[in-house]
């Protein structure tokens, strides 16, 4: 007990350090070490010795110790945490000198992206990806990644060429769907408001984990696949198709709807052209298309396309389209 109060408050010479470090990550599991240890955090704890109570509790949870139950002896985690942690744990003694050593380093500051709707930007992340960003999409972002992953979150529509990082994963929120990448190009559609969320894989791999409040499902996509997913009935479809077809995903002239109903679409269309879409009769909203453009089409061409089967009709008036059946 006395000599690991000696280390732990700092009052080896380095040479001693070293040498108990050794020692007690051999005796790490021994009854008598994990007790010692717990009543000197306890110790250390009530006489707060210009400790910053955060830099205290982090040092625990990094050995493994839950403070609520003192009782319980140290987890087994801790023989591999304690040969990187027990450095930080003698600087305990140290007080504001210590903190910067025990808690991880502060959280990077967070920005957010908006694109206004009719508009069309890109994107570079401190890693070297690549996002661009469709109309009407909101992207929140660290001004650099830190830790063990590179997350960001999505509210709308990017084409992402995310740099190669096998150490750290990038990872994608949006609402109940998660998409983790190493290094990868696609395509990510997930406006809060949207019924469907959608993404196109052209090269690398992803997985896609779904939480629809029932339970969670985990799909690992290949080049050339698809996924899309229904929010309201948690309907789940995976497709293929050609990425050679899709090269220009990342092209803001380029537009397409995979088995869409005409509500999403116009929806889209709304966000796409900065404008009001109005359905006279809502059955109208329920029928799905597949449609592809290229060519930077204005918005009378793609819903004069969409309109193959002549069953709707538009009428344009105060600025606000309204679409009537026929």
């Amino acid at each position: 007990m006395d000599i690991l109060k000696r280390y732990f408050y700092g009052q080896m010479t380095p040479e001693e350090e070293t040498r108990f470090q050794d020692w007690l990550v051999a005796h790490a599991d021994e009854a008598e070490v994990q007790n010692a240890l717990m009543e000197i955090m306890s110790e250390m704890e009530q006489e707060n010795t210009g400790i910053s109570t955060d830099a205290f509790n982090a040092v625990c949870r990094s050995l493994g110790i839950d403070l609520r139950f003192r009782k319980k002896t140290v987890c087994r985690k801790f023989r591999i945490m304690l040969a990187k942690a027990a450095a930080c744990v003698l600087l305990l003694a140290c007080g504001a000198a210590a903190y910067s050593f025990l808690v991880p380093e502060p959280q990077t500051e967070w920005k957010e992206k908006k694109i206004p709707n009719g508009a069309y930007e890109e994107l570079l992340l401190s890693d070297g990806t690549r996002l661009h960003l469709k109309a009407g999409t909101r992207v929140t972002y660290p001004a650099r990644f830190i830790g063990k992953e590179r997350r960001i979150f999505v509210d709308g529509e990017i084409f992402a060429e995310v740099a190669k990082d096998r150490k750290r994963p990038f990872l994608i929120k949006s609402g109940d769907v998660s998409v983790t990448v190493l290094g990868t190009t696609f395509n990510f559609k997930a406006y809060d408001d949207a019924r469907c969320v959608e993404l196109l894989l052209l090269n690398g791999a992803v997985q896609v984990d779904i939480d629809d409040k029932t339970r969670n499902r985990h799909f690992a996509l290949e080049p050339g696949e698809m996924i899309q997913y229904d929010r309201e009935c948690g309907k789940i479809n995976l497709k293929d198709f050609n990425p050679d077809m899709y090269g220009c995903l990342n092209d803001n002239d380029a537009v397409h709807f995979f088995d869409l109903t005409m509500g999403d679409i116009v929806a889209d269309l709304e966000r796409r052209f900065d404008v009001k879409i109005v359905f006279m009769d809502e059955s109208l909203a329920n029928f799905r298309y597949f449609a592809w453009f290229t060519n930077g089409e204005d918005l009378d061409r793609i819903l004069d396309a969409l309109n193959i089967d002549k069953r709707m009709t538009f009428l344009k008036k105060d600025d606000v389209i309204y679409i009537s059946k026929k």
